[in-house]
């Protein structure tokens, strides 16, 4: 009889040790802030900016100028709009993802990406994909920042 209420109080003992850990993880953060720039990010259902802490999470810029090397250049004159917010230059963004749906249009438009970093690049994936959300986009940029 002992052994089956041990047993017992240790399976309650398990069960509301995870039951006060499920709870700790369940909890809003206030501190997350979220920003948009553009007036169809609601209608489309996400955020450009949320900013938890001093990290910032931008998501996918697109542009709609006509040829790829212009593309590049109005997102990255965005990305600096949009870090200029918060006091911050490019040398904030610790992480880029580039979807592209031409990766040789992108390695040929490396020059253009790199006078936006003064050399402080951050770490980078560059991915070819079928398509992006509109056919007229040719990349889609991604980020994360850190904040001072």
């Amino acid at each position: 009889m002992i052994g089956v209420q041990l047993i017992n109080f240790r399976e309650k003992s398990l069960l509301l040790f995870c039951g006060i850990l499920l709870c700790g993880c369940v909890t809003t953060n206030p501190s997350i802030e979220r920003k948009n720039y553009f007036p169809w990010e609601n209608d489309t259902g996400y955020t450009q900016v949320v900013k938890n802490g001093n990290t910032l999470y931008i998501s996918g810029i697109t542009s709609e100028k006509a040829s790829f090397e212009n593309q590049v250049d109005d997102i990255y004159t965005n990305i600096k709009k949009i870090l200029s917010d918060y006091n911050v230059g490019t040398d904030a963004i610790v992480k880029e993802v580039i979807f592209t749906t031409d990766i040789e249009k992108l390695k040929s438009a490396i020059p253009i990406r790199k006078a936006y970093f003064d050399g402080k690049y951050p770490s980078s994936s560059w991915v070819e994909v079928k398509r992006l959300w509109s056919e007229s986009h040719f990349l889609e940029v991604e980020l994360v920042v850190v904040l001072p």
